[in-house]
């Protein structure tokens, strides 16, 4: 198949915010879009590719929203014109703390949506001669149609599919939960985007939120994803926390296991807080550098800023690399 090519392009920053919902299945989505990760297996000498020379544009960078996956893609063909990387596949499912007090439908259901984050490559014509650039990046839900796992339209699914009324609203709510995800900033070969999510940490659920990295390498267009976690400060600005930053190969898998604190509910109906990761997404971790720390956590990230990040995550990531060497 022969590449499409076309001239570079400006990518506009985006930022997430996730809404609330009332009703129960409105509480379990979010929790099922959190970051957007986990891997089902990891090659020993599995290495990050480096983000290499980038598509500036002197724009400036706005904000807009994260596509949403067509209904009907099918999820990774990699020969396809659109959506032709599969960045994330996660299947969420209800592992521990009070389970046993959620209505068996809902445990039923909700492992039937798996949440898709998939990516446009296109290679573009440049003076080194063809490159890479990461066109799209978008979010959709996924069920088995026919054999293949296909994006699915989450107010209108195929009625093959033989949906309850619950699992129908639980989708429905999944759905709209996707059209808050916004990128922080990007550029023509990566783009970045927030995800605010709770985890299960020392015993506790906390609120958190949770930062993504998606590029895609220029000279052999794999796409690769770096996650991170961040708290807000009193004043409202953003700090890394201490958990080291991990690497996600490309194509992750993520069983996406869910903690119920039944102490969350209110009236007996759960909400949103009385859903938590156990983890952030499974990858390699890699150390903070002092400056990586600091460019890691701004609240939006300008042509500059994101040249910056891409500068001090590559710095990080070489310790992944020279495992990755050394054990070739």
């Amino acid at each position: 198949m022969e590449p499409s090519v076309r001239r570079h392009a400006p990518v506009a920053g985006r930022r997430l915010l996730l809404g609330a919902g009332a009703a129960l299945v409105a509480l379990v989505a979010p929790v099922a879009l959190v970051a957007l990760v986990a891997l089902a297996a990891l090659v020993a000498t599995a290495a990050p590719g480096r983000l290499g020379s980038l598509a500036w544009s002197a724009e400036p960078v706005a904000t807009r929203p994260l596509a949403i996956v067509p209904p009907g893609t099918p999820v990774d063909l990699p020969d396809a014109v659109r959506w032709n990387r599969l960045i994330l596949l996660a299947s969420p499912r209800i592992a521990s703390g009070d389970v046993d007090t959620l209505p068996a439908a809902v445990r039923t259901q909700l492992p039937k949506f798996t949440l898709v984050l998939m990516a446009t490559v296109r290679a573009v014509a440049s003076p080194e001669g063809l490159r890479h650039e990461l066109a799209e990046l978008g979010a959709g839900y996924a069920l088995p149609l026919d054999g293949r796992l296909t994006v699915v339209d989450t107010e209108n699914p195929p009625p093959r599919l033989e949906l309850d009324f619950i699992g129908r609203q639980m989708l429905s709510q999944n759905g709209k939960t996707l059209g808050g995800l916004q990128t922080v900033g990007g550029a023509g070969t990566m783009q970045i985007f927030d995800a605010d999510t709770i985890l299960f940490r020392d015993g506790r659920h906390g609120e958190y939120s949770m930062r993504h990295f998606v590029w895609v390498e220029p000279v052999s267009g794999e796409c690769s994803a770096c996650v991170w976690l961040l708290t807000k400060r009193p004043d409202g600005s953003l700090a890394a926390v201490d958990e080291q930053p991990r690497w996600l190969s490309p194509g992750t898998r993520e069983d996406r296991a869910i903690h119920v604190d039944a102490s969350e509910y209110v009236l007996g109906i759960p909400t949103m807080r009385a859903f938590a990761l156990l983890d952030m997404p499974p990858g390699q971790p890699f150390p903070w550098s002092p400056a990586l720390r600091e460019v890691a956590a701004r609240r939006t990230f300008p042509p500059e800023t994101v040249r910056s990040l891409a500068v001090e995550l590559n710095r990080g990531l070489e310790t992944l690399r020279a495992a990755g060497q050394a054990a070739k």
